[in-house]
């Protein structure tokens, strides 16, 4: 019973940032903030300033941020490996 109550709570945590949009807050600046409010305000009104001039840059971009999604899936596979072996 708790395997599956792990395996439910991982499957519904990971599905969250497959779910997530491009404007991702990266701190609690001022800047940080200003920058993400910027960038829901323009997908509002449709001027997300994605042209073609930005796709290289844009894919670098989404190049380390699945990186870093990488190496946070391969750690919670590592947590729930070792939680499954407390069992």
């Amino acid at each position: 019973m708790r395997r599956t109550i792990l395996m439910l709570g991982l499957a519904w945590s990971l599905s969250f940032p497959a779910a997530a949009h491009q404007c991702v807050l990266e701190g609690s600046t001022s800047e940080a903030i200003q920058s993400y409010n910027a960038c829901k305000l323009d997908l509002a009104t449709g001027q997300s300033g994605h042209g073609g001039d930005d796709q290289s840059e844009e894919l670098a971009r989404l190049k380390a941020e699945n990186e870093r999604l990488k190496a946070r899936l391969a750690d919670v596979r590592q947590r729930l490996l070792g939680l499954l072996g407390d069992l």
